[in-house]
């Protein structure tokens, strides 16, 4: 054993001196040509090393007239040294920083069997793929692009990918995640029909609304003032609550969308208060009242007997009694109940609020079928914190646009819209609970209504929705795209069994002293395709699509600035920030105020 590696040893350092003898005679032959006009020559192969190491000037002939340059060529081999040494050096850095880089861990990932092969992709997630069903899904365009029949997530394998829009899409990254910038933005410019999109930031409206302008109208709803939009829409809570069954689905929606109809523990109060308010809203409706009307009933069980009134002479049969009968209840359950109905009008007590749910008499009022007859856009903007909180009545005129549609498409061929309705709902689940988002996440792409949310984990959903509609609401997304930087490990564990195990083969070697060799062995093993450490790793310029029943797609995500029309995007964007800060400078700045000058002659008079 010890004499083989003694020979092995021997041999290398051998290989070693022969190279370095090579290179330092090539070094001598050049530098020798360069003083003296021509190459020295070796007496033997080891002559280079020689006269590198020891300088001894006969290891080479030198030509004649000329003495050999020993120092020039020591001192060229020194150099030549150094720089081979240095880019050995830099070279190992390189290699050891690449392999802990984003791109060998990509690298590694494109190169496991076990994610869908270039030929998946284009057989079932290409645009050819999607355009398979173009005429049942947009027969009202005679040409459809794929983006009129698909949502784009991204590529792969150097093919874009596109999932049905009858698919429901579940977008899942935690903040900073580049959700907006990578995948919505383009998402709602792509979209051709008629799109409500959602959002607590300016982001997404920025960069999108002087595009969208371009295809139809464009509404902003946005009480709170967020958005620095000069002239957003304003809509009434209690235009067509003359309808009962209007008033009690708005009613309901409202109490959905505030903290007490998120709250899991407070089903019933909720429900409670719900029927409350939409019998308030039908009173406000059926008696020609105002906002400033509703706030009043629903700060007070006692002054609520006005609306009662109303609905006893006007109303829907029983109402005023059954309204009557809840006032005039046990003391403490009528607290519990107008706890809830209190809540959802708190935020009418703020002008700016009440302004925006009051349109004036030239005020353009906002129509859902309308709305639905072309490539139009509603961008709801607004937060879930503060006394101020508007998820309700975001969440009612949501509520309203797809009973609406819902009702279109039973009366369309096919019971589908004929321009299907996307819905893109960003940071949804911090905004308000949308009550109707498992059923419409569940069957809402049979109907042309499409839905596209976006969540920062799980678990945010399950604050917002129960957990068994968190989990409905998971399942049902046909398509679940997942960006890096998560940690609720539990959930990654999921997300791992969900992309499945893939086989690999380890090869081991064993020295054994006995037998004076090494043995081979090879392992087959299989492994999970991505492990929990590595879709948390995964950088934000990459990301994974788990769609239907095929295998996993590593997508490759890139920022709406890269897109063919970013040009324009960056024009409207400028623009549109300019507009916003004006809006914001304006509301902001101080008022002026009334300075009183004191009376000189009274002054005088009292000085006297």
């Amino acid at each position: 054993m010890n004499e083989g590696v003694l020979g092995k040893g021997i041999a290398v350092l051998i290989a070693i001196a022969v190279v370095l003898s090579l290179a330092f005679t090539g070094i001598t032959h050049l530098v020798t040509q360069l003083i003296c006009g021509a190459p020295a020559e070796p007496r033997n192969l080891f002559s280079g090393l020689w006269l590198a190491i020891i300088g001894d000037p006969a290891a080479f002939t030198a030509p004649t007239g000329c003495d050999l340059p020993v120092w020039q060529i020591r001192a060229a081999d020194i150099l030549a040294v150094v720089l081979v040494v240095g880019l050995a050096i830099w070279g190992l850095v390189a290699y050891r920083r690449y392999r802990h880089s984003d791109q060998a861990f990509l690298a590694d990932l494109r190169t496991r069997p076990g994610f869908a092969t270039a030929s998946e992709v284009r057989e079932f997630i290409s645009a050819r793929a999607v355009l398979k069903r173009s005429a049942q899904l947009r027969s009202d365009i005679p040409r459809p692009k794929p983006t009129d029949v698909g949502w784009r997530v991204g590529r792969s394998h150097g093919q874009d990918v596109f999932v049905s829009i009858e698919d429901s899409v579940a977008l899942e990254g935690p903040p900073r995640s580049g959700k907006g910038y990578r995948v919505l933005i383009s998402a709602i410019l792509d979209w051709s029909g008629p799109l409500i999109t959602t959002s607590t930031t300016n982001d997404n409206l920025t960069a999108t609304m002087r595009m969208r302008q371009r295809r139809g109208d464009v509404h902003v709803f946005d009480p709170q003032g967020l958005s620095g939009v000069r002239h957003p829409l304003r809509v009434s809570p209690i235009a067509g609550c003359e309808d009962p069954l209007v008033a009690m689905q708005r009613g309901t929606a409202i109490i959905t969308g505030t903290a007490l109809g998120a709250s899991t523990t407070n089903g019933e109060w909720a429900q409670a208060s719900g029927v409350v308010l939409g019998r308030l809203l039908h009173a406000a409706a059926v008696g020609d009242k105002s906002i400033a009307e509703l706030y009043k009933w629903g700060s007070s069980p006692g002054l609520a007997r006005d609306a009662a009134d109303i609905l006893r002479t006007d109303g829907a049969p029983g109402w005023g009694e059954s309204l009557e009968a809840i006032i005039a209840g046990d003391d403490k359950l009528v607290s519990s109940i107008w706890f809830g109905v209190q809540g959802a009008v708190a935020p009418l007590a703020v002008p700016q609020i009440r302004d925006a749910l009051m349109p004036g008499p030239g005020d353009r009022l906002f129509n859902p079928n309308e709305f639905l007859d072309a490539a139009n856009t509603l961008y709801l903007v607004g937060s879930s914190s503060g006394a101020s909180a508007m998820g309700g009545f975001l969440g009612a005129l949501l509520d309203d646009i797809v009973e609406v549609a819902r009702g279109r498409a039973l009366a369309s061929p096919g019971s589908r819209l004929v321009h299907p309705l996307g819905l893109i709902l960003d940071e949804i689940a911090n905004m308000f609970r949308w009550g109707n988002l498992p059923r419409t996440m569940a069957d809402g792409g049979g109907r042309g209504i499409c839905t596209f949310v976006v969540l920062q984990a799980l678990s945010q959903a399950e604050t917002s929705w129960s957990r068994a509609e968190a989990d409905t609401i998971w399942a049902a997304a046909t398509a679940k795209v997942l960006l890096g930087g998560a940690s609720h490990v539990s959930h990654l564990r999921d997300v791992e069994a969900l992309l499945g195990n893939r086989e690999t083969r380890r090869t081991q070697r064993s020295w054994s002293t006995r037998d004076y060799g090494h043995n081979t062995s090879e392992h087959h093993e299989r492994l999970p395709l991505m492990s929990v450490d590595e879709i948390r790793r995964m950088p934000q310029s990459a990301g994974l699509l788990a769609y239907r029943n095929r295998r996993g797609v590593l997508l490759d995500l890139s920022g709406w600035d890269e897109r063919r029309d970013a040009q324009a995007i960056k024009t409207g964007k400028r623009e549109t920030e300019t507009e916003q800060r004006d809006v914001f400078a304006a509301s902001r700045a101080p008022r002026p105020t009334t300075v009183s000058t004191p009376d000189v002659e009274t002054d005088e008079a009292d000085e006297s």
